[in-house]
């Protein structure tokens, strides 16, 4: 390894980052400045900890209708222009915020907007896998550039409370000894139900706790217009934002996906997105039927042609 990548012992001050592909090292050559983007922190054979920059896709980011994604934006925006007001009375720089809700009620597509918020403000973002990876990088990161805007993301947070030992290190990482100053910590989860009340009632740790339901309809009928454009007749959308109460955004994509791309039939995929499906599924029993069922077959429902009844 050239002199340029050689690591510093941990007893020694970090000033610089160096970049090898696409990950970068606390060292004391090269790089003054993390670009600012989204990381991952890993540790490496030798139990050094770098930042690999990851590409976090989602959806088109649109603002729909019935969803709190302008309220917290805005409370996000107020909270970095706090900061003298913080440093006045004494206080740490910082700020829980949890999202909950069912899978697809647009979770990411709001940590997505946060972090174009945050990179916009020359900030960096931390995506949580591992708690005390990230927790030396951070640490490492101060120490480099004491005054960066930080964001991290716990996704699905319930995951890293199920062993007392890592659920330690997670309450211990929002408000332990070794917390951070200029930084907002967001989670998401979608069991609220079994978090500990220690993880949401205790101060310190989350002062914004905001529940994702799933969409109204003129938010669906925004969603689904704005994926298939004008490729379906505004009957059909209305349609498919009338049958699909209750429902994500995940599943209004899939949906469009599997009518608008996949020829699939409309009736089956909404009852399998709709969950009646486990209702239609029996087991056949040995030398009943041939061939195969297509999604579920009960009394009045399709079947496939190749089925047949014995």
């Amino acid at each position: 390894m050239s002199k340029d990548w050689e690591y510093l012992n941990t007893d020694k001050n970090f000033s610089h980052w160096s970049k090898r592909k696409d990950r970068f090292y606390p060292t004391n050559v090269t790089h003054n400045n993390l670009p600012s983007a989204v990381y991952e922190p890993r540790i490496d054979g030798e139990e050094n900890v770098y930042a690999v920059k990851l590409d976090f896709p989602a959806d088109s980011l649109i603002h729909i209708p019935g969803t709190p994604t302008d309220y917290i934006l805005e409370q996000i925006k107020k909270f970095w222009s706090k900061k003298q007001i913080f440093e006045n009375v004494g206080l740490l720089y910082k700020r829980g915020v949890l999202l909950y809700g069912p899978s697809g009620c647009g979770k990411t597509s709001i940590i997505r907007l946060l972090c174009d918020e945050v990179i916009a403000r020359d900030g960096i973002v931390i995506s949580v896998s591992d708690i005390r990876d990230t927790q030396s990088l951070l640490l490492k990161l101060r120490e480099i550039e004491p005054d960066r805007p930080l964001m991290t993301i716990f996704e699905d947070i319930e995951g890293k409370m199920e062993k007392s030992d890592d659920a330690s290190d997670v309450l211990s990482f929002l408000d332990g000894e070794k917390q951070l100053s200029n930084i907002i910590h967001l989670a998401t989860t979608n069991k609220p139900d079994i978090l500990e009340d220690r993880l949401l009632r205790r101060p310190g740790r989350f002062d914004l706790v905001i529940g994702l339901n799933p969409p109204i309809r003129e938010a669906r009928e925004k969603y689904i217009s704005h994926i298939v454009r004008d490729k379906l007749p505004q009957e059909q959308i209305n349609r498919m934002a009338d049958d699909t109460d209750g429902l994500g955004l995940a599943h209004l994509r899939e949906l469009v996906v599997a009518v608008l791309c996949l020829d699939m039939d409309y009736d089956i995929t909404l009852r399998r997105l709709k969950g009646n499906i486990k209702d239609d599924i029996k087991m056949p029993k040995l030398g009943q039927k041939t061939g195969f069922t297509l999604g579920f077959s009960s009394e009045g429902k399709p079947k496939t042609e190749v089925e047949e009844d014995r």
